[in-house]
């Protein structure tokens, strides 16, 4: 399946009859209603088979085309991700370490569309999983589970459901993981819990008592459960990129279409000076989130070893970025922004805000994702590594280029040499610079300089950070300048490429970019670079005029007749 193909099988999302259009999707949510008919109509098609293996019985080609199927299918409705692949976390931790059985039963049961649970977070103690306190007890030559596990999701719907529970007393090793058949013995499940998005998607807490567990639904070997949730979770960051994008795609349309047809005096808002420049931010805040996310997709397949980093980098960049696209579309929206029958989409921008809100914390909070790769920052960019990063750079960002087999087993918990992305970033600024100089871009060179100045300046500030605070700011500060140079080696491996629609080698989108992702690096407010990033929005406003999706890779919609 193409992204056209799925855009075929779902029709115009403007269509209010549709089932699989925004005005169904808003009814919904309204109702707190699963998407049945949607979820029904692509797993019909196959769509859930795309995060499986092949040897699972899936259709798994990439990480970037998985993920790009994932964004088209998210711009309509972001819960047909739960809908059709929560399973991709305890999928993805049975592939590091299931049985050969447990595996088969898990593909049997993905493969049909079915769900497997997750049950990792206690309500209590949140992201500090150390300090889980549910209990597997030896008994009788198996277990019983005692505990309860929070917010999992498609918990009242799950058939089977992953467990990391204690079986020691401290540590990362006293962690161990077991699979249950819930069709042979049901679990106590709370009621839904009701969420501010992302609504109709049961999210429920799984009670367990003395639950009798046999010694084959053991995962892996006694306290290895947490090595492979964090490897797991690094699979789960990729995809849940796509949501971000997906909300964002959407909102960034919604308002395009009212800015352009809505007139204040002489001319439409669109034409304003004041909205033009919030659109122009947040069309530059997509662009540049598009491009971190794309790296990532292919970078897992290339760098896996160092992806504890680049995925928790990524991630963050692509959240942040939404989120503020979301916000400055509100901006031009105005009261239209808060009517929930009125505004555009008769209520989507809201629903948009919520579902990007969810989807921005779904896998951890932002401080968390930040703190898992901070204390790595001093080792990750120490000048003094062996290797020249160049040619995996080439590779990753190289669209024609073919990616290696996915290998999970190449995944670790720390990130084992440089992140290539900005090592890789002085071998290729000075091509970068005369190719700049040749088109007469100078203001866009100059950004190029700041961020080869910025990059080179991250070993002295990590040595000088405090341990406590410091280093969680310059973890910030990393994941907005490996954006930045995501954005500069995407132009620079492809120049024969109509990226974002443009003519090859324009540079205006990645002026735009790097503008936008300097000032978010210095924690400055975007618009003092507003003029540089005005070109982004030309860029957004001719996608959307040509019914392509807001990508460097191009996918045509499903038109509005």
């Amino acid at each position: 399946m193409t992204p056209e193909e799925l855009e075929e099988l779902l029709g115009d999302p403007y269509d209010d009859g549709s089932p699989y259009g925004f005005a169904a999707a808003v009814c919904r949510d309204e109702r707190d209603a699963f998407p049945e008919e949607l979820a029904a109509a692509l797993r019909g098609a196959g769509f859930h088979l795309n995060y499986l293996p092949r040897e699972w019985g899936g259709r798994f080609e990439s990480f970037d085309r998985s993920m790009l199927l994932a964004r088209t299918a998210a711009r309509r409705d972001l819960n047909v991700m739960p809908g059709t692949m929560f399973g991709i976390t305890a999928a993805t931790c049975l592939a590091l370490h299931g049985s050969p059985e447990q595996q088969r039963y898990a593909a049997d049961l993905l493969g049909r569309g079915g769900a497997v649970g997750f049950a990792l977070s206690e309500a209590e103690h949140g992201s500090d999983l150390l300090a889980n306190t549910a209990r597997l007890e030896p008994a009788g030559g198996g277990w019983t589970l005692s505990g309860e596990k929070w917010l999992v999701g498609l918990g009242h719907r799950c058939e089977a459901v992953y467990v990391v529970a204690r079986t020691g007393e401290r540590g990362p090793g006293a962690f161990s993981a077991v699979l249950l058949d819930l069709t042979e013995r049901d679990v106590e499940r709370g009621p839904a819990v009701p969420v501010g998005g992302m609504r109709g998607i049961d999210f429920a807490h799984l009670r367990f008592d003395r639950f009798p567990v046999p010694a084959h639904a053991l995962v892996g070997a006694e306290g290895r459960a947490l090595e492979s949730v964090m490897k797991a979770q690094q699979v789960v960051r990729v995809m849940s990129m796509a949501g971000s994008l997906g909300c964002a795609d959407t909102a960034l349309r919604l308002t395009l279409d009212f800015a352009s047809g809505r007139r204040v005096g002489r001319r439409t808002v669109l034409d304003s000076p004041h909205p033009r420049r919030e659109l122009a931010l947040a069309s530059a805040a997509l662009l540049a989130a598009d491009a971190t996310a794309l790296a990532s997709a292919r970078g897992i397949h290339v760098a896996p070893e160092v992806f504890s980093v680049w995925g928790c980098a990524a991630k963050h960049v692509v959240a942040e970025s939404a989120e503020e696209l979301i916000r400055r579309c509100g901006t031009v929206l105005a009261t239209r922004a808060v009517l929930r029958t009125e505004g555009p989409g008769g209520g989507l921008f809201q629903k948009l805000q919520r579902d990007a809100a969810v989807v921005r914390v779904v896998d951890t909070s932002t401080l968390a994702n930040l703190r898992s790769y901070a204390g790595q920052l001093p080792a990750l960019v120490r000048p003094a590594h062996a290797g020249d990063p160049v040619p995996a750079v080439r590779t990753v960002f190289d669209l024609s280029a073919p990616l290696p087999p996915y290998a999970p087993e190449r995944l670790d918990l720390g990130s084992r040499g440089r992140d290539p992305v900005t090592a890789a970033l002085g071998a290729v600024a000075p091509e970068v610079l005369a190719r700049l100089a040749s088109g007469g871009d100078t203001s866009t060179a100059d950004l190029v300089a700041r961020l080869v100045s910025a990059v080179g300046e991250l070993p002295a500030r990590a040595a000088a950070a405090d341990r406590h605070t410091g280093l969680a700011d310059l973890a910030e500060r990393f994941a907005w300048l490996h954006a930045a140079a995501c954005c500069l080696h995407l132009w620079w491996a492809n120049p024969a490429r109509p990226l974002f629609g443009t003519e090859p080698g324009s540079s205006a989108w990645l002026g735009a970019c790097l503008a936008h992702l300097l000032a978010r690096a210095d924690q400055v407010d975007p618009r003092r670079e507003a003029a540089a990033q005005s070109p982004a929005l030309d860029v957004t406003a001719g996608l959307h005029g040509g019914g392509l999706l807001f990508s460097a890779l191009p996918v045509l919609l499903a038109r509005h007749h």
